[in-house]
């Protein structure tokens, strides 16, 4: 009765559930920025449950869980949002960063773009966009859109680094400082972020990862890694360090960069950037190592010359067969040819681009050139879809530095017989896998070929697939890559796998 007499109050209840709500929802952002992932999802969780008909906390709510890694929990909430509120910008954006992390990057790019027709100036719309254009080589396009999603959320310490990148010098700097002081300082992401700003202020104004030498076609002979008297483990490099200090490298397309050990990096006379460490992550079921960055004055690798070079320093980096690890993205202003059977890479100039083309990112041609296929890509990490025994596409990471093929165990699963496998050990910068399993007569499919496994090694890629941010199903080692001469042009993000003799 009180209501209908005086609706006044009626309306002041409403007024105040609202503003509750969106009290709630900006208490959960502000944890979600801060990287308190786990608080974030607890908080957008309330949310929905005080009021399910509101759609609105379920893109923080899957990207809490995604960034907690939580990621099967992610996956069930946006098949859940999904069929309530299909026909939302906030539901399709949170539907596509579950799908992507599930590494299906059509159904995840789908998603986005029915995001940004729904809600234009939607932020994480053109967010989620600018993640898939990256993955295509479409640099370009994806800062762009990134910027644009700046400007329309400022106070996300994600964007806020994209915006960071575009300057220079001090404002550089400044601008890091910012997205650090949104961030708990105890999280990861103010870790790694504590770190790259120490990097950046220790190496100045000098540019780093200089050619010095002619930008011109070249050669360079490999050597065998042997694992075991028959198995090739892979193919190194010797890289001298400082004009004086030479060490033996093993060239990996999974890495990036390069990799040594302290007791190397001591013996070449590098010089530390700076006192932040980074976490080396990799394959192993180990507490990843802290990893400093140090600057070599001069690479040499054959005849290609680098001045200035950062250098990561862990100690995993080194094993008893290699002194550590070179990833072939070193090699990215050229076109690189691993050729495995002949034990060799070679190294072709670019097309020439002009000055206003360097001086920032660029997208990659829509055609291909014949031979070549597209690759998505991850950092400086490269995968193709493959399908597992004429069943779903799933992405497989090329790295030739992994002496076997191996496959995710849960993917295996789906379509294979999985056994325990106590007698093989797998191992990575993050030391031994713990449990190892076999897959049964698994078929792999990709860039025109079929491999034929009649027992896979498969582990867990779960770890691996949350630090990088997106699923792998498995990855192409040395028995595939080793009859392979592989051709990797990283501006474009395009490879070209030619079948050869397997190497001798």
């Amino acid at each position: 009765m009180l209501f209908k007499r005086d609706p006044i109050w009626l309306t002041l209840l409403c007024a105040a559930a609202c503003s509750a709500q969106a009290v709630s929802l900006q208490n959960a952002e502000k944890e979600l920025f801060a990287a308190r992932y786990k608080h974030a999802a607890e908080l957008y969780a309330k949310v929905l449950a005080n009021d399910p008909a509101d759609p609105t906390a379920y893109y923080g709510l899957i990207r809490s869980l995604i960034e907690d890694h939580r990621s099967q929990e992610a996956y069930s909430k946006a098949a859940e949002a999904l069929q309530q509120f299909p026909q939302t910008a906030c539901v399709q954006t949170a539907a596509g960063l579950a799908a992507y992390r599930k590494g299906d990057i059509a159904k995840a790019e789908e998603h986005f773009r029915s995001a940004y027709r729904l809600a234009p100036d939607d932020a994480a719309a053109r967010q989620g966009l600018a993640s898939i254009y990256k993955t295509i080589s479409k640099f370009k396009t994806a800062r762009n859109l990134l910027m644009d999603a700046y400007r329309r959320s400022p106070g996300d310490p994600q964007l806020m680094l994209v915006h960071a990148d575009i300057l220079k010098g001090a404002d550089h700097i400044a601008a890091l400082r910012e997205a650090l002081a949104v961030l708990d300082s105890d999280s990861e992401e103010a870790r790694r972020l504590r770190a790259h700003i120490a990097d950046d202020l220790a190496a100045g104004d000098r540019k780093l990862s200089r050619l010095i030498s002619p930008y011109e076609k070249t050669r360079i002979k490999l050597f065998l890694i042997l694992d075991g008297p028959l198995k090739p483990r892979g193919l190194g490099v010797r890289v001298q360090f400082n004009q004086h200090e030479t060490a033996r490298l093993l060239l990996d397309t999974g890495a990036s960069g390069i990799s040594v050990s302290p007791k190397l990096a001591e013996r070449a006379g590098l010089e530390i950037l700076g006192d932040q460490s980074h976490d080396a992550k990799g394959i192993g079921d180990k507490q990843a190592q802290p990893s400093l960055r140090y600057i070599a004055s001069e690479v040499r690798i054959g005849d290609v010359v680098f001045a200035d070079y950062p250098i990561s320093v862990f100690r995993s980096a080194k094993s008893s067969d290699f002194d550590g690890l070179i990833g072939a993205d070193v090699f990215r202003r050229f076109m690189v040819t691993i050729d495995f059977p002949e034990v060799e890479l070679a190294l072709e100039p670019r097309p020439a681009v002009t000055p206003s083309e360097s001086d920032g990112p660029m997208d990659a041609a829509t055609a291909l050139p014949p031979g070549f296929q597209r690759v998505f890509r991850f950092g400086d990490h490269l995968a193709v879809p493959a399908s597992i025994n004429n069943g779903r596409s799933t992405l497989f990471l090329i790295d030739s530095g992994t002496s076997s093929n191996l496959i995710d165990d849960a993917i295996a699963r789906e379509s294979s017989k999985v056994y325990r496998d106590d007698l093989t050990r797998v191992s990575g910068i993050q030391g031994a896998v713990k449990q190892t399993s076999r897959a049964d007569h698994v078929s792999l499919v990709f860039a025109g070929f079929r491999q034929e496994n009649p027992s896979l090694v498969a582990i867990s890629l779960e770890s691996m697939s949350d630090s990088m941010g997106v699923a792998f199903g498995g990855i192409i080692g040395m028995p595939v890559l080793r009859q392979m001469a592989l051709t990797i042009d990283y501006q474009e993000g395009i490879v070209r796998f030619q079948h050869k003799n397997s190497m001798r």
